[in-house]
């Protein structure tokens, strides 16, 4: 059985941000996190900033590597339950589609 997947994503955090780049992990494939946890940092134009987890459980898929650069709302990471199989998750980040940001 799988439990729910979360998408962690790229953040708007300006109005005129279009795009930010991973600069670091801070949580390792495999990792129990919190919700608001800090798992990613990211840099955007003039800016350091956290991605927070937007659910609790494994960080299961870091999608983003470090060093690229990602549009608002692109896919950086998965989190899902430990029970989530992995086909589950290779199936959700291929149909990953971003939400339009306005």
């Amino acid at each position: 059985m799988s439990g729910p997947i979360h998408a962690v994503t790229m953040p708007k955090l300006g109005f005129a941000m279009k795009e930010g780049s991973v600069t670091a992990w801070r949580a390792a494939e495999g990792e129990p996190v919190s919700l608001d946890q800090a798992v990613a940092d990211i840099e955007i134009e003039k800016a350091m900033a956290e991605v927070a987890a937007p659910a609790a459980g494994v960080l299961r898929r870091q999608v983003a590597k470090v060093g690229e650069t990602l549009p608002v709302g692109g896919l950086i990471g998965v989190i899902a339950g430990a029970e989530t199989d992995a086909t589950d998750i290779d199936r959700f980040v291929a149909d990953f589609r971003p939400a339009p940001v306005a």
